[in-house]
């Protein structure tokens, strides 16, 4: 019981009391430090802080005695008060973490001739995926569902993993990252556009957020504001599953990537959502 007290933040001391108090019903200090195996010397402080939470109360007589309130009464009054304290905790880390997070982001990484990659695999590559766009600052230029058919459309890509891969290119599309997607055009995507990520995302159709249809290539990548690549490798036994991700960092490989993007780009068909496709 001592640790759970703990855990709501009581200290060791306060718990010890409490509880001995709790079994003894109601007595004098000297009594509580003896059954508690608290020090007289500490006692009073112990039982001054338990009347500030409000789960002693004290008799106001010489010499004074104590009694519990109410365990019930005395844990919700615990509980509302941690909540308080988490919740404060919670929204001080947020602010940090954003503070953080602009400042971090205005550093600049020196320019290196070196070409500098790494690769994930399984699940850890959706993860990369997701990170590596939640990164992105400018421009972000992505293939999907490069072999997918249009019966397991639904079924893999609003999968947790995909969902958080969709989550990301939205926050990316309200901070103001231009993204364009190029779409398997063998995919019926109007499957997708009831799913409440989609929808988020279709509102911005046609600003910051481009979609257009068009065969993929066969080693679909990625390119994250002209510099870092992600290129998609695909499960030779099932092409409808990522395999895994070999992110690139190399500004002339992402700048002929991205002249290949625009030359498909340029000739695929637009796609603004539900029975509103139109060629260009």
């Amino acid at each position: 019981m001592i640790e759970k007290l703990k855990k709501l933040g009581l200290t060791g001391y306060e718990s010890q009391a409490y509880i001995a108090l709790l079994k003894l019903g109601d007595a004098e200090a000297d009594e509580i430090a003896l059954n508690a195996k608290i020090p007289m010397g500490r006692i009073y402080s112990v039982l001054s802080s338990l009347e500030e939470v409000h789960l002693v109360r004290a008799q106001d007589t010489r010499p004074r005695r104590y009694a519990c309130v109410d365990p019930a009464a005395a844990l919700t009054h615990l509980c509302s008060t941690k909540q308080e304290e988490l919740k404060q905790a919670s929204e001080e880390i947020e602010a940090l973490a954003g503070d953080l997070k602009n400042k971090l982001s205005g550093v600049v990484a020196r320019k290196t001739e070196k070409r500098f990659w790494t690769v994930s695999i399984g699940n850890e590559s959706h993860d990369l995926v997701r990170e590596t766009i939640s990164g992105s600052q400018k421009e972000l230029l992505f293939f999907l569902a490069s072999r997918m058919t249009s019966e397991r459309i639904k079924k893999v890509i609003l999968k947790e993993n995909y969902d958080g891969i969709m989550e990301a290119l939205y926050d990316s599309v309200k901070k103001g990252v231009e993204v364009k997607v190029i779409l398997n055009n063998s995919v019926d995507f109007n499957e997708l556009e009831d799913s409440p990520i989609i929808k988020k995302l279709m509102r911005h159709i046609g600003k910051e957020f481009n979609c257009r249809l068009a065969t993929i290539p066969a080693t679909p990548f990625d390119i994250i504001d002209g510099e870092n690549i992600l290129l998609q490798m695909l499960n030779p036994l099932n092409p409808d599953e990522l395999f895994a991700v070999v992110n690139i960092r190399d500004e002339k490989l992402a700048k002929e990537l991205r002249s290949k993007f625009f030359t498909i780009w340029d000739k695929a068909e637009v796609y603004l959502g539900k029975n509103t496709n139109t060629k260009i």
